[in-house]
């Protein structure tokens, strides 16, 4: 439990654990500035960005809404005139999140001024607004003790004397735009801020979610937040246990000793940026693995006769939507197809109902042969795996 008569915003931590991490980052970030995308691919990683940013933010504190309503709600922010329809507390929660989201964007850009304690007290405003109204203002530091946490994650905190919040959160903001703050690495000044704000826990409710919107505020400032990042949240979210445990075991010792808190979230950040590149690496296969059908399609190997025939080329560009990988930031750039469910699919069933079940076997094993797709036996479910073998593009 924070002792808040010798409070102060000293912490601690070994750069050695952290060294790879941040050059993985550093690689990850310029990795993917150094491409230029289309502007519907742009929007389409900003708009997953920003529903698992908000989603997970909301979801850590208590939100029951899917991403698919998430997202609905995002886009009811825009199309929906003020005050129309009735909306429930937790969908409130997801627009305001999603509308501070928005003005974090655009506060935050590079080159901008200093955090602000008027940044902080908008940002609780923003969130906060008509949807935590229990021992709550919005955009006002709270006037009243308060404790939260639980035994099972890593144990209860009480928050700083509401009577030292004002000179305390003056401190907090020349803290973090300090010479000591400003010497750590972008990503170590974020979390660094998004611990101690979390930790004085300024407001009636809410201290989660700005602490979150700070700290990638800071990120975006530092041009972290690529092609619409916002954050952490998500991880966070995905790891809700480790993430408040490790806020509370740092908080047990003065100076605080932040090293675990740190290293969880440097790792959860590369592993963030790793997923917006192999959004990309993904996106580029598969319009690279097109572009190649397409030439082979085209390439004779006799005067009568192509490399691929029609049916062999609609069969691949049927896989290559089939396999498109459910969750776009994963390592796999291709989902895998079972054989049975590929025979017994509607489109299969059309493509060859004028020939012989023999004819689509020869094929697939034509395309596997050629080196087009993958074709391996998986003995625990006693079937065969179909899946794109984007190594022919290479070849091809």
């Amino acid at each position: 439990m924070v002792n808040w008569d010798r409070f102060s915003f000293d912490f601690k931590f070994s750069w050695e654990r952290l060294f790879s991490l941040l050059v993985d980052i550093e690689s990850y970030k310029e990795a993917a500035l150094n491409l230029v995308l289309p502007p519907d691919w742009k929007e389409k990683l900003d708009r997953l960005n920003r529903v698992r940013a908000v989603h997970g933010t909301t979801a850590l504190e208590g939100n029951p809404l899917s991403e698919s309503e998430v997202s609905l709600q995002i886009d009811s922010v825009k199309q929906e005139k003020s005050g129309a329809g009735k909306v429930s507390k937790e969908q409130l929660q997801i627009r305001n999140a999603a509308v501070a989201q928005e003005w974090v964007k655009l506060r935050f850009t590079p080159g901008t001024d200093p955090v602000k304690l008027s940044d902080i007290l908008h940002m609780h405003r923003l969130v906060t607004t008509d949807s935590d109204t229990k021992n709550n203002q919005p955009g006002a530091l709270r006037s009243f003790p308060v404790t939260v946490g639980s035994p099972d994650m890593g144990g209860v905190h009480k928050g700083a004397p509401h009577e030292r919040l004002p000179q305390m959160m003056e401190e907090f903001v020349a803290f973090i735009n300090s010479r000591k703050l400003k010497d750590q690495h972008p990503v170590v000044q974020a979390l660094l801020a998004h611990f101690f704000l979390v930790t004085i826990h300024p407001f009636g409710d809410g201290n989660g979610r700005v602490s979150r919107l700070l700290e990638a505020g800071i990120l975006y400032q530092h041009e972290y937040n690529i092609f619409g990042f916002y954050g952490l949240s998500n991880y966070f979210y995905s790891h809700e246990v480790q993430y408040k445990t490790l806020l509370q075991q740092c908080r047990s010792q003065h100076p605080f000793d932040v090293a675990a808190f740190i290293t969880f979230g440097v790792e959860g950040f590369s592993a963030e940026l790793k997923g917006i590149n192999n959004f990309i690496k993904t996106k580029l296969n598969r319009v690279i693995y097109r572009q190649m059908m397409v030439r082979t399609f085209q390439k004779r190997v006799s005067p009568r006769r192509r490399l691929l025939n029609q049916r062999e080329w609609n069969l691949l560009d049927f896989l290559l939507t089939e396999t498109e990988p459910s969750d776009p930031f994963s390592d796999s750039p291709s989902r895998r197809v079972k054989f049975s469910e590929l025979r017994e699919s509607q489109y299969i069933r059309g493509a060859y109902r004028r020939v012989t079940p023999r004819t689509f076997f020869r094929e697939l094993s034509r395309l596997s042969h050629l080196g087009f797709i993958l074709l391996r036996r998986d003995e625990t479910i006693k079937d065969w795996i179909v899946e794109l073998n984007f190594e022919a593009i290479g070849k091809y």
